[in-house]
């Protein structure tokens, strides 16, 4: 646990400080073990010294550190014949290798088990991501990047669900841009899509946050305003129609938009607003153009 933890934080500075901790302890041990009483109990402590390498310096080093000390501790008993009774050091190496045996596969199944949990997390947070970005695609246009059809579509359920529950009102406004066919006629269709996207992200940098902005279809916009009356979506439709006229647009110059707007009445059904709304843009393109119609 606290190799894995550190792992994942590991910097030359810990490496350092971990390493000088094992050091300082092995040469405590050999130390204590230089030291003992020729007693078995004496030589109990050294089985710490497996745990603490393998918990501060992980499965491979852990264990060059482990069996290291082992061959030290076995060199300096055939110095010191006399140091231990045979058996009784005897005993201390077995139960020392098992003690370090056990350790290696628990933490080789601990870290096995840990990788496969972080793998695991990984191919969710990624599968994740996918879905989110399959999510957007989906309710996405993909010429102007501002909402489709569908998601206007379900935006229009969400709010007449919510206006029928809590009785608050909201407004649509659908924006057609005039004499487009001229554009794709005159300059080709490329340059036609370019005055999509220009106005989809001109739309974008004016309406509100709360606000839903798509392309209903063609050269047409939709735009959701919730919580708005007549007044408040009137103001708004005005505002983008002399913003819309005054920006001048790549290769083509000006252009303008006419505004169809409509706010919900009591018995509203998504088609009845829909079509009010389209009957109040075909008012305004008839009339003139480049202007705002309410119904």
């Amino acid at each position: 646990m606290i190799f894995l933890f550190f792992i994942r934080l590991q910097s030359d500075k810990y490496i350092l400080k971990s390493r000088g901790f094992i050091l300082a302890i092995t040469i405590l041990f050999i130390s204590g073990f230089i030291n003992g009483n020729q007693e078995i109990n004496s030589t109990f402590f050294l089985l710490l010294y497996p745990i603490a390498s393998f918990s501060i310096r992980g499965l491979k080093e852990g264990i060059i550190w482990t069996f290291s000390l082992l061959i030290i501790l076995v060199s300096l008993y055939l110095q010191m014949p006399n140091s231990y009774n045979i058996y009784s050091f005897s005993f201390f190496c077995i139960a020392y290798f098992m003690v370090s045996y056990l350790l290696y596969w628990y933490r080789h199944y601990e870290l096995k088990i840990f990788t496969k949990i972080y793998q695991v997390n990984e191919l969710k947070k990624e599968l994740e991501e996918k879905n989110k970005e399959l999510k957007k695609i989906a309710i996405t246009d993909k010429l102007t990047n501002v909402f489709n059809r569908l998601k206007l579509d379900s935006q229009m359920e969400t709010e007449m669900n919510r206006v029928r529950r809590f009785g608050h009102g909201f407004s649509i406004i659908i924006i057609d841009i005039d004499y487009f066919k001229e554009v794709n006629d005159n300059y080709g269709h490329q340059v036609g899509d370019s005055v999509l996207m220009e106005m989809a992200n001109l739309l974008k940098y004016y309406v509100r946050d709360t606000d839903t902005l798509g392309r209903w279809g063609g050269e047409e916009f939709l735009i959701i305003c919730p919580e708005t009356k007549e007044e408040g979506v009137l103001k708004l439709a005005r505002n983008l129609q002399k913003c819309i006229e005054k920006n001048t647009f790549s290769t083509i110059g000006s252009k303008t938009a006419s505004f169809g707007i409509t706010t919900y009445i009591k018995g509203d059904s998504t088609s009845s607003m829909l079509k009010r709304a389209d009957d109040a843009l075909y008012k305004a393109k008839t009339t003139g153009r480049n202007k705002v119609e309410k119904l």
